[in-house]
């Protein structure tokens, strides 16, 4: 039995994305794990956003671009979403028992880019 393979959509068709380059920066200076910065973002972008929101935002932090030394990473989002992210993550002031802040380094439009400036 044959599998069809599955159409893919047009550009003109697709979402544009945007990466969102940021660093977290704690009080202490521990380092923590990408699960609880993951999860951080998750709850406080359905807190601020909702569950509909969180949907139209198509956000995904982008694991292999986590950088646990430096505290680094890179978030991707549509491009009609970029603003409310932002916020979103301006909004997280706490991961387990350390004080943060995240800071925004760097808008593209792709991760090349980004990649690349950091």
């Amino acid at each position: 039995m044959k599998q069809k393979k599955l159409k893919t959509l047009k550009p003109t068709l697709r979402e544009k994305e945007r990466y969102v380059a940021f660093q977290v920066i704690s009080e202490e200076g521990e380092e923590f794990n990408y699960s609880d910065l993951e999860a951080a973002i998750w709850n406080t972008m359905l807190d601020f956003l909702g569950e509909e929101g969180v949907s139209k935002t198509s956000v995904w932090l982008m694991k292999d671009c986590w950088d646990p030394k430096t505290q680094k990473g890179i978030l991707r989002c549509n491009n009609k979403s970029v603003q409310e992210v932002i916020a979103s993550l301006g909004l997280i002031d706490r991961l387990g028992d350390n004080r943060i802040t995240f800071k925004i380094l760097r808008l593209s439009g792709t991760i090349k880019s980004i990649r690349e400036k950091l």
